[in-house]
């Protein structure tokens, strides 16, 4: 008997070793769990957003991006069961598509606006070009929201058959742009011209500002309309017929929204170098030495 319980208790007391060398395998396994994964000394307290590596302070955090090239970035496309899923997955989930949402709409506002087709004008345009056209003058049209396009004020009256020009008037030596807001194309160019020299209650700064024109009367005034495309420094303008229509002036030219008319006084220097057209309005040639 005594025999036989010596055996028990060597077996039981191999077996309370076993149990004990177990434990302290598994403590060890536990306190690797809970260790910093770069340094092994302390106990981690921070854990990577994007790769789930385990730190315990801002040196090892700077460490462990050095030597992995880690971001630290959690990748917000990287698949994930849903048994995995929690609040925070869930919060990140819903920002990373209001984020997606706010550069499409930051992409579509900044894109840059295509050229317009002349397909695509609006019918009143296309009016105005047709019927520029059966004049004999070309006229072209600036972007939209452009701010010649914004002021032209031209229009067809279908009734009448007429067109009624926007005519800006730029006097040389003036400040200021003087504007003609209905001018019919079979007016005379004079007429519209000597509007701006006629005193009254409303134009008495401008008609102040054009004593020096006005007293110079039609015969002492030079009116010219610039070449629509120059070299730089060109600087050529057609000389314009007071005398004529506004219709037999722009005949041949190109206009841009409308005609822009430089005025000057004779015997000063234009600016321009006159050019003369020729019966279509062409681009014409220089006039050599004269001025106004």
């Amino acid at each position: 008997m005594s025999e036989a319980g010596d055996g028990v208790a060597a077996r039981g007391t191999d077996q309370v070793e076993a149990g004990t060398s177990m434990a302290g395998a598994g403590g060890e396994s536990g306190a690797g769990e809970t260790l910093c994964e770069e340094c092994r000394a302390c106990a981690f307290k921070y854990k990577c957003p994007g790769c789930g590596a385990k730190t315990c302070s801002l040196a090892c955090v700077r460490a462990h991006k050095a030597r992995t090239s880690c971001t630290g970035l959690r990748d917000k496309t990287k698949y994930l069961p849903m048994v995995k899923m929690g609040d925070r997955e869930l919060f990140s989930d819903i920002a990373f598509l209001d984020d997606a949402k706010r550069v499409r709409d930051v992409a579509r506002r900044c894109r840059p606006i295509p050229p317009r087709k002349e397909n695509n004008l609006p019918h009143f345009m296309k009016t105005l070009r047709f019927q520029a056209r059966k004049r004999g003058t070309r006229l072209l049209f600036l972007q939209p929201g452009m701010e010649r396009r914004t002021q032209n004020t031209t229009y067809y009256h279908r009734g009448k058959d007429q067109l009624y020009w926007r005519v800006e008037w730029r006097f040389k030596g003036v400040e200021g742009v003087f504007a003609s807001g209905r001018v019919e194309d079979t007016q005379v160019l004079s007429e519209a011209l000597l509007s701006h020299f006629a005193m009254t209650k409303d134009n008495a700064l401008s008609c102040h500002k054009l004593r020096d024109y006005a007293r110079a009367g039609l015969d002492g005034i030079v009116a010219c309309l610039p070449l629509h495309r120059q070299r730089p420094g060109q600087g050529e303008a057609f000389e314009l017929d007071l005398h004529k229509s506004l219709a037999d002036n722009l005949l041949g030219k190109t206009v841009v929204e409308f005609p822009v008319v430089h005025v000057g006084l004779k015997g000063q220097d234009p600016g321009f170098a006159l050019v003369r057209g020729d019966a279509r309005g062409g681009e014409g040639q220089p006039k050599g030495s004269e001025s106004t």
